[in-house]
């Protein structure tokens, strides 16, 4: 198992939570914490929306938002791959990947962390072997430090079986993906969440349709005039495209955006053949959690759309490991008459 490679004074129940990945020029870093209640305080009085013949879509999307608020990547490990391609001012595009592995401890008092990413390969060629054995180690010491420093913290307060069992429960979880540029004259990001585009857009239903033998519910998103957008996500205003619901889960499975073309927000009449400005997808696990699959930001085409940000970001996520110490069947044999 690649966690036996990290050092083996690091006690550890693998956990990961990715409420923001933050992709750099210099490096990929995924931001931590585990919530105190399996109900998130603004889900305690959503109800279950009905999709059958004419349905409530705000209801349906207070569903959507409440479903995709876990935490559920604390129980995994997973192979990230991150995909960079960068214009130049003749338009020649180069790309970059890395693929990384990510763990993710739990620490003891239920804390914020920082997840451990270890580089196993470069534009496809594997890091050699003691290198990658050598960044396992320093993975180690990092997560020995980081918990010494959690351990030091009061530690997070209990959930109540009260509030535990009220609202709705989560069923997998967004994750918030930010490209960043910063020097000594400049600071432009952008941030992309499934939360943003379901709080601040108006959804227009087109039609049901088929993807990976499940049912889906496609939108057409237009951001409302009157929404509020932070400084990372002000380019949402100038983004029309689609949102996708899965029928049975309640929970955005895909969303993709363009530009606006003219001023009537319609967009190109043909916007699928132009790339993504912004692309989310989903996967269903076989336990039934949603997790990511994909996330892109592509400024590289879209350079005026993200502040002047030219990257074309692109985050992958592959082979969910999920860890457990559940202990099950346990017998305790009778003493020796």
């Amino acid at each position: 198992m690649r966690l036996l490679r990290l050092k083996n004074a690091v006690k550890l129940s693998l956990a990961v939570l990715l409420p923001a990945l933050i992709v750099t020029a210099q490096e990929v870093r995924v931001e931590l914490g585990k919530h105190t209640n399996p109900i998130p305080k603004g889900c305690e009085s959503v109800i279950p929306a009905s999709v059958d013949g004419q349905f409530d879509v705000r209801a349906l999307l207070n569903e959507a938002v409440c479903k995709g608020a876990g935490d559920m990547m604390t129980e995994y490990s997973y192979t990230l791959t991150s995909n960079r391609r960068i214009k130049n001012k003749n338009g020649e595009a180069k790309e970059s990947t890395t693929t990384f592995e990510v763990f993710i401890p739990t620490m003891k008092n239920g804390g914020h962390a920082r997840g451990i990413l270890v580089a196993t390969s470069h534009d496809g060629v594997p890091v050699a072997p003691a290198e990658l054995e050598r960044e396992r180690m320093k993975a180690g010491e990092r997560l020995e430090k980081e918990e010494a420093k959690l351990e030091r913290e009061p530690p997070s307060p209990a959930a109540s079986e009260e509030s535990a069992t009220k609202g709705m429960a989560p069923i997998g979880m967004y994750s918030r993906t930010l490209v960043h540029h910063s020097s000594l004259t400049v600071d432009r990001g952008a941030a992309l969440t499934i939360h943003t585009f379901l709080q601040t857009c108006e959804l227009k239903f087109l039609k049901r349709a088929s993807n990976e033998g499940r049912e889906v519910l496609i939108f057409n998103f237009t951001p409302r005039p009157d929404a509020q957008f932070r400084d990372y996500e002000k380019y949402v205003a100038q983004l029309s495209g689609e949102i996708w619901i899965d029928a049975q889960d309640h929970i955005v499975s895909r969303l993709v955006g363009w530009p606006v073309a003219g001023p009537d927000n319609t967009g190109n009449s043909k916007p699928h053949e132009r790339p993504p400005a912004v692309y989310v997808e989903m996967t269903r696990l076989k336990e039934g959690i949603w997790l990511p699959r994909m996330a892109r930001i592509n400024a590289a085409d879209y350079p005026k759309l993200f502040d002047g940000i030219t990257t074309d970001s692109t985050s992958t996520y592959t082979n969910y490991i999920r860890f457990s110490t559940e202990i099950r069947d346990v017998k305790v044999n009778p003493p020796d008459e």
